[in-house]
This record gives C-alpha cells, sequence and structure tokens, in this order.
C-alpha cells in the first residue's frame, strides 16, 4: 500500500492531500562530493573516527579534469575578448571609414555585446584611438631598428636614398604581415590626411620616430636648412602614407598595369623618387 503512493523517475503522486516523491538516483556521499573515494573502512572510520589504524592509504584522488596552469585566468579571457573586437574594429574603419563604422557594426561583426564594448573602450572614438596605438609602436621599433642599422652600416655616410629605405620599407613590409596589418596601414593612411584629434593621434603616436629620420637627413646634409628637410620630409610622408592607403586609383588610371596594393614594388620606388625631389629642393 505505501509503495503504491509512488511513481518511478521521481514523479510526484497526490494522496490525501499530499505530494510524494521517489527518486532512484543515487545520493553522493560528502567524500564523493568532494571528489574522494574511501574503500573498505568501517563505519567509524568513515565517519572520520580513528579508532581503526591499518596503515593504509585508501583515499583515491581523482582526476581533476582541468589543472590549474590550463584554466584561464580572468585577465587572459579579456585579452582574448580585446583582441577580437580590436581586429574586427580594425576592418570595419578601414573598409567603412570612421563615419560609416558604428558600435553596433562592429559588434556585430566581432560577436559579443554592444554593451562589453563600451565597458573596454568607451565610446568609438575611444575605440578607434585604441586600434590606432595598438600596432603603431610595433611598426615604429621595426623603423628604428632599421634606421639603426643603416646608421651602423655606413658609419653615418649612407645615402639619402638608402636612409629613406631603411624608414619607409619596414612599413611596407608589415603591411604585408597580413589582412589585418593591411587595414592597419589604410587606417594609417586615413589619419595623416585628417585634421582634428585624428592629427593629434598621429602626432602621439609617430612624431618620435618622424624625428629621428629627420635628424639622420641632417647629418647626411648639414649643409643643407632645417626647413628644407622639413619640407622634404612633408612630402616624403605624404606619398608614404597615401602609398599604404591602396585605393585603388592607380590600378583604374593604369587599367590594371599597376597595383595600389604592390607594397614590395612602392618600397622599391618610393626612397628613389623622394631623394631626387629633396635633393632638388636642397638646389634652389
Amino acid at each position: 500500500m505505501f509503495r503504491n503512493r509512488f511513481a518511478p523517475g521521481g514523479e510526484p503522486l497526490r494522496n490525501r492531500g499530499r505530494i510524494y516523491f521517489l527518486s532512484w538516483k543515487k545520493v553522493p556521499t560528502e567524500d564523493e562530493r568532494l571528489g574522494h573515494r574511501r574503500e573498505f573502512l568501517p563505519r567509524r572510520e568513515r565517519r572520520g573516527g580513528n579508532s581503526f589504524n591499518w596503515g593504509l592509504d585508501v583515499t583515491t584522488q581523482r582526476k581533476s579534469r582541468k589543472s590549474p596552469s590550463s584554466r584561464r585566468s580572468n585577465a587572459e579571457r579579456r585579452e582574448e575578448s580585446m583582441t577580437i573586437i580590436l581586429d574586427h574594429a580594425e576592418a570595419e574603419f578601414a573598409s567603412k571609414g570612421y563615419d560609416g563604422t558604428t558600435f553596433v557594426s562592429v559588434a556585430e561583426a566581432a560577436g559579443v555585446d554592444a554593451a562589453l564594448m563600451r565597458y573596454y573602450f568607451g565610446d568609438k572614438e575611444q575605440l578607434f584611438a585604441a586600434v590606432f596605438r595598438r600596432r603603431g609602436p610595433v611598426v615604429n621599433a621595426l623603423r628604428v631598428q632599421a634606421l639603426d642599422a643603416y646608421r651602423a652600416a655606413t658609419g653615418g655616410q649612407g645615402t639619402l636614398e638608402g636612409l629613406l629605405e631603411a624608414f619607409t620599407r619596414p612599413g611596407f613590409e608589415f603591411g604585408m604581415l597580413s589582412e589585418g596589418h593591411r587595414n592597419y596601414a589604410a587606417i594609417v593612411a586615413f589619419v595623416n590626411s585628417s585634421r582634428g584629434t585624428m592629427h593629434a593621434l598621429m602626432s602621439e603616436v609617430f612624431d618620435e620616430v618622424s624625428r629621428v629620420l629627420i635628424d639622420d637627413m641632417q647629418r647626411l646634409m648639414p649643409e643643407v636648412p632645417r626647413e628644407t628637410l622639413y619640407w622634404g620630409y612633408h612630402f616624403l610622408t605624404g606619398a608614404f602614407t597615401f602609398s599604404l592607403g591602396q585605393t585603388g586609383r592607380i590600378d583604374r588610371i593604369s587599367g590594371g598595369s599597376v597595383s595600389s596594393e604592390d607594397f614590395a614594388g612602392i618600397a622599391d620606388r618610393l626612397p628613389a623618387f623622394v631623394a631626387a625631389g629633396i635633393r632638388s629642393l636642397a638646389a634652389r
């Protein structure tokens, strides 16, 4: 009679206003919940009593599914999320421009909630600045390294073409590393042709390495007025960053015989072009 009050699987049966449950699942012991298993011990020993001491290690520890070293920290998860957001934001800004990119479009592309992006980056202006600052120091380090190496190899007596190549080639080679690096190159081109806060961002990231180049130019051409070298750098940076933009204009004009994405070809030709212009300015 008592058994009839229950249904297999823990389903309730109503009887005289009461609900009864039956579960056939094994209820784990406290040791099992803690991941331990005790074997063949008298009841008092299993309960923690110390009446028996057989000198046997009968407690086994189940292996954890993940070791502590394999578990990712909050900082690692945060870094991964920020990298995903920055990668997709970089692609959005490069293809749609600053005005055509929104927080929502970046969030959808990255597969994250817009609220998470605001938590990490605040607003679109701060997100764009984070994108711009991320790769800038890396390419600057490559350019400084190339300038130092050229200076050491030539004893400070190299050519203007060689100096300009040491400055520009790392930027083009950096852009050839991946699609993301090409996107960054296009963003640099956009920022260098912009005013306002964009202009300030360009100065923040790239002015220091630019001054290193101008100082090297002055050592090679001590007789040339500093003002002339500034003009030379002005025309250099215009041609340099426009070439980073990959606008496709020269592709259309040339009927496809020349490509604006040919960074290797540009790196081979730009130093000679700019050096001839600077020498012409100096000879006036």
